[in-house]
């Protein structure tokens, strides 16, 4: 027996299987590894006997498919498929081995015999082996369907995952926050930066501003003077962030101003670049970055000489700048910018919540007005391709439904005979047959009255069996059963209205709603407990 293993509708690989038990599952040991986070380490186990094969669920997060219903054992045959998350398996008979070409005769004239199989191994010669068919590639993937599938794997699988134990609104509410974070961390980098450089320029023009009041000062003192004795940098000094200030001689580099350093000599390095790039006659203004916040400034005192009207440097005034951080300039804009993303943040949740939320709840107010009877059509308020989708496929099932049964509440609305009661089970039975979902229909007293066959094949509860008999006594899963019974206590209190649940069943999280269904009398006479298959994997 051959066994086909498909992804997307594209076979990616064949395998002949012999008699006995095939582990499936993404572990590496197992017989048939299927490498996807979806699949369960054991997921499952194929045996074949001759022709025959069954497909058991060894407990899988998942489930097994067969043909598109779930099952937990199920004999399968050449043809089904086999769902296992986002792989297919087909089973198939397997190609027959090429036979091997006929051995010809060698013969020898100057012998004279026909050598046989044993002559030709004592000649040397061997029987060529059957030709072996080489194993099927793989088809290859496209670029863009590998890319595809490795965001399923990387992102979406793992979202759909968390939508298994999480509210989407906590989820989307999540991805926002993150987003919003990121993009917060990601911007205080360069705002910083640019309020810095902000504050940087701003300290260094009124630093500047102060040496030019100086140089000025200093200039009509030695236009009128001449006496370099009666220079002064008080002014300078007394300017908040000013840390030192003096005027130097260019041609000495003694110090001309304050007085009480007057000849001492200028040895520090930044102060003699300063004089160097001064004297150098390419720049009036210098600035010279000694550390992240001190700054050395230097600008010359120009005078004109009498004799050849030509401007020389006569002095030179220094001064070490230190600059405050001001928080206003650097962390405002970054204060902006974080408020205004939280801001566009909050704003995209409530739309893409409303947007979300709108036509979902506008599609289950019109299905629960159809289940009570109503002459209601299902329809998408929005362009939602699968939501319009699912409203034709409510409509088909209630459009079949009420062909059968006269509709889900009219079935039992006439009064409330033995005979009205069989009618509405028999609409519950063709509800079965046309519904993916797995129902169990409870009369007032909590006793089973019809299973479907997925929830038959669910829980392994049989409806032959199980029929008049309390859910807690039919059920062998006494979370279910004390589910069903919660429901159906709820919907009777509440004279009717839908009650939902979430219920872990064979390790998946499903969704399980029940309604009742009332006499003409006002007496609630059936729950309908519907456990939700359809998409879900």
């Amino acid at each position: 027996m051959r066994i086909e293993i498909l992804h997307n509708g594209n076979v990616i690989e064949t395998k002949d299987l012999t008699e006995g038990s095939w582990k499936i599952g993404r572990s590496s040991e197992c017989d048939i590894r299927l490498k996807s986070t979806q699949v369960s380490k054991q997921h499952a186990l194929l045996v074949i006997k001759g022709s025959k094969a069954a497909i058991v669920d060894v407990g899988s997060s998942n489930g097994v498919f067969v043909n598109g219903i779930l099952v937990r054992k199920q004999r399968v045959d050449l043809g089904d498929e086999i769902g296992i998350c986002e792989f297919q398996l087909r089973l198939a008979k397997s190609q027959p081995a090429p036979r091997p070409r006929p051995q010809a005769r060698a013969t020898s004239e100057s012998q004279g015999f026909a050598m046989d199989g044993n002559a030709a191994l004592e000649l040397g010669y061997e029987p060529s082996a059957p030709p072996t068919p080489e194993p099927e590639a793989p088809a290859e993937l496209p670029p863009q369907e590998k890319f595809l599938q490795l965001m399923d794997q990387k992102i979406l699988f793992p979202y759909y995952e968390l939508m298994k134990s999480m509210d989407w609104r906590w989820l989307l509410s999540c991805i926002l926050l993150i987003s919003l974070v990121a993009s917060v961390l990601l911007s205080v980098i360069p705002i910083v930066r640019w309020g810095r450089s902000i504050t940087s320029k701003e300290a260094l023009a009124r630093a500047h501003t102060i040496v030019s009041q100086t140089v000025r000062e200093n200039y009509r003192i030695l236009s009128k003077t001449n006496d370099f004795t009666r220079l002064t940098v008080e002014a300078c000094e007394a300017e908040q962030g000013i840390l030192a200030c003096y005027i130097v001689d260019p041609k000495t580099q003694g110090v001309l101003a304050p007085s009480k350093l007057f000849n001492k000599s200028i040895t520090e390095v930044y102060s003699l670049i300063a004089m160097k790039r001064v004297l150098e006659g390419k720049e009036d203004v210098v600035s010279i970055q000694k550390d992240d916040t001190t700054y050395m400034v230097a600008q010359p005192i120009h005078i004109i000489q009498p004799d050849s009207n030509e401007k020389v440097v006569s002095a030179i005034v220094l001064a070490t700048f230190e600059i405050s951080d001001s928080i206003t300039s650097t962390f405002e804009p970054m204060v902006e910018a974080a408020l205004f993303a939280v801001l566009i943040s909050l704003g995209a949740y409530f739309f893409i919540y409303k947007m979300v939320t709108y036509p979902v709840t506008r599609m289950q107010e019109q299905l629960d007005a159809a289940l009570k009877g109503e002459n209601v059509t299902i329809q998408c308020e929005s362009r939602w391709t699968e939501l319009e989708n699912l409203a034709q496929v409510i409509n088909f099932s209630i459009s079949r439904l009420r062909q059968a049964g006269g509709g889900l509440a009219q079935a039992v609305s006439a009064d409330e005979t033995e005979g009205e009661d069989n009618g509405y089970i028999q609409a519950i039975q063709q509800l079965d047959s046309i519904t993916s979902d797995a129902i169990v229909l409870l009369d007032k007293e909590k006793k089973v009255k019809f299973v479907g066959k997925a929830l038959e094949d669910m829980l392994g509860m049989r409806s032959q069996y199980a029929q008049g008999q309390n859910i807690s006594d039919a059920c062998k899963d006494p979370a279910f059963a004390g589910t069903a019974i919660e429901l159906a206590d709820n919907v009777m209190n509440t004279l009717g209205e839908p009650q939902s649940a979430q219920l872990d069943i064979n390790g998946i999280s499903r969704s399980i709603g029940a309604v009742g269904q009332k006499s003409s009398a006002g007496e609630i006479r059936f729950v309908l407990v519907v456990v939700k298959l359809g998409g879900q994997s």
